[in-house]
């Protein structure tokens, strides 16, 4: 049985928030979080914003105070720095020990985690083998922006495509990794959700009602029976015609094609199914896998 993470969205009440949870601001001048917090949240909410998370190494940063002066949802949380990093999202207070013993309080607090930047200064920045012997994270940053500016890769979705291959349900999250304005919006998650509840948004994202992007929205995506259809456009863009790229197990691609909507028709032998789209100005978007649920679990 194919279950599509999607299939909720076309039958449920909510709304739409676009979301970054990489984001370093208020801890002083010549430092990742250069910013101050009150003048980044400002500054997101105004680029259209609706949650955010002031993830600063190793420094947990209460925002409650913030959301109520700048309308925006903000979920707390901090980056773990012991190399490789990892974002701890939704949790109560900073942790420390070994990556698993951190993902684990992580989650006893309540919170979700996701590996960073896995390509960053070089291929297997994470290495696999030690993804391999984690577990209890919820996804990684397939798309870092920050990383484009410094070295190695900001893109991941080999990491992706090798933890999925293996039947492991995990997430692709697209983040900004801001540390200076020109880090801002290049990448982001949008997440429906039925409200602005913090427990409601973690929901979300436990159950991958969300997709990556770097520019485009997605308008339709269906899964009917066999056949996943899905458009996406760029926003006030004239621009109809899209790339549409349908990716299956160890990184095939299915199918690829150029319209104004992507269709493909499942053999019913796959693994897994995710679809990227390019547009004309190089803005992707990823949607998470559709997957066969008695072959995946959780990592």
């Amino acid at each position: 049985m194919y279950i599509n993470p999607y299939s909720q969205i076309n039958n449920s009440q909510g709304l739409w928030l676009r979301a970054n949870f990489h984001t370093h601001a208020g801890t002083g001048k010549n430092t990742c979080g250069t910013h101050e917090i009150d003048e980044v949240v400002a500054s997101y909410k105004e680029a259209g914003y609706g949650l955010l998370t002031i993830s600063n190494h190793d420094l947990f940063s209460d925002v409650g105070e913030y959301a109520k002066k700048h309308d925006i949802v903000l979920i707390n949380g901090f980056e773990y720095s012991s190399t490789p990093h990892m974002l701890c999202i939704g949790n109560t207070s900073v942790l420390s020990g070994t990556h698993q013993q951190v993902i684990d309080e992580c989650l006893e607090q309540g919170g979700f985690v996701i590996l960073c930047h896995p390509n960053w200064i070089h291929k297997e920045y994470w290495p696999w083998k030690d993804i391999d012997a984690t577990c209890g994270y919820t996804g990684i940053e397939i798309y870092n922006g920050v990383i484009f500016r410094l070295s190695g890769s900001g893109l991941a979705t080999d990491t992706w495509d090798y933890l999925l291959s293996q039947g492991k349900l995990v997430w692709g999250f697209a983040n900004d990794d801001f540390h200076r304005w020109f880090d801002m919006a290049k990448g982001w998650n949008m997440i429906f959700t039925p409200s602005e509840g913090h427990q409601d948004i973690k929901e979300s994202i436990r159950n991958g009602w969300f997709y990556a992007s770097t520019g485009l929205f997605l308008n339709e995506f269906i899964f009917d029976r066999d056949t996943i259809l899905i458009t996406a456009s760029s926003k006030d863009n004239y621009v109809k015609n899209y790339e549409y790229v349908f990716i299956g197990q160890d990184r095939k691609v299915l199918d690829k094609q150029m319209g104004e909507s992507g269709k493909y028709k499942m053999s019913g032998n796959e693994l897994y199914v995710r679809v990227q789209v390019i547009s004309e100005h190089g803005a992707m978007l990823w949607t998470q896998p559709i997957y066969r649920s008695e072959m995946f679990r959780r990592p």
